[in-house]
């Protein structure tokens, strides 16, 4: 009888144990679901469109991809937050296993395609693929959308980051507090834009 009434205490634990992980994973898919819908109302589309076009023009070479775009992308906004206390695109990032990662970038490729601006390319990596792209339309790309500030960072993060493999930006924002001070799936904090180092005045 005894122990029947500790293997009961026990299932009752993981029961409760997992209800609240349940719960506490409903909370943030909640809190998740508001960031992204005050994304959807704060984001600069002219502007998320053309930096991508430009990062695919001015950075395309063997190591851009789907998981670099989205770390160039990441430069582009929290450093530009930090200089003027407002992103770029005005898009909101998720900490992710690969570092941040903005969460309409799937939606705006997606324009960007059906537009003929850009195609992409699915080629197998390792274990997985890979998604490279092709600038198709230069006429696509209005670089007067940006500020002379932007256009520098913009031409910045080429020049720094154009050659890094992914592996290596990837490890690089993983050192970093916007993705070190946030956890899986949450949103990344702008605030922590403070203690990136890079592109100073």
């Amino acid at each position: 009888m005894v122990e029947k009434i500790i293997a009961f205490s026990a299932l009752s634990r993981e029961i409760g144990v997992g209800l609240y992980r349940l719960l506490l994973s409903c909370t943030q898919l909640c809190y998740y679901n508001d960031m992204i819908e005050l994304a959807q109302s704060k984001i600069d589309e002219r502007a998320y469109k053309n930096a991508v076009l430009f990062f695919i023009k001015y950075c395309n070479n063997q190591y851009l991809h789907a998981t670099k775009l989205n770390k160039l992308l990441y430069y582009l906004d929290f450093v530009y937050y930090r200089d003027h206390k407002k992103p770029v695109t005005g898009d909101v990032y998720i900490h992710q296993e690969y570092g941040p990662v903005p969460s309409r970038i799937d939606e705006i490729l997606a324009s960007l395609r059906n537009d003929g601006a850009i195609d992409t390319e699915a080629v197998d990596y390792k274990d997985g693929e890979l998604i490279r792209f092709e600038f198709k339309n230069p006429k696509k790309l209005d670089e007067s959308v940006f500020s002379a500030d932007q256009k520098k960072l913009l031409k910045q993060i080429c020049d720094e980051f154009g050659n890094w493999p992914t592996e290596k930006i990837v490890a690089q924002t993983h050192l970093e507090a916007p993705w070190f001070y946030s956890k899986p799936y949450e949103i990344v904090d702008y605030a922590y834009a403070r203690d990136i180092d890079f592109f100073r005045q």
